[in-house]
Order: C-alpha cells, then structure tokens, then sequence
C-alpha cells in the first residue's frame, strides 16, 4: 500500500517517479521537508513479463516437389 502521508512531518505527498512501463507511481516525495519514499519497482515490469508475446510466430509452408 503507498504511504499517503510524509514519516516526517505527516504532509502530502506528491508523485516523483513513475514506472516506464505501467505509468504507475513508484516514488513519492514529500512538498514540505523533501523526505523521499523508498522506489516500489514493480516486479512484473521489471522482469518483462508483460512484453512476451502469447501469439505464435507465423508457420512457413514449403512447396512440396515431387520428382
């Protein structure tokens, strides 16, 4: 669960990073005293998952030559 209030000083905080992949926020930072919350990587964007493929590739089909 994301902190909604600063450790420190208990003020808002705002998004600072977010994840390339899911655009979801991965840090937050506090507007009052700057205390930065530690980066939550997301462990199925950063392991790739989400960009494999399910389909398969095309089949090439080979003329059949008979002699």
């Amino acid at each position: 669960m994301p902190d909604e209030s600063c450790r420190n000083c208990r003020m808002n905080l705002r998004v600072q990073n977010k994840c390339s992949t899911c655009m979801e926020p991965i840090q937050q930072i506090c507007s009052e005293c700057r205390y930065a919350t530690l980066e939550r990587i997301h462990t199925r964007c950063a392991s790739g998952l989400e960009m494999i493929s399910t389909v398969e590739p095309p089949v090439q089909i080979f003329p059949v030559i008979t002699i």
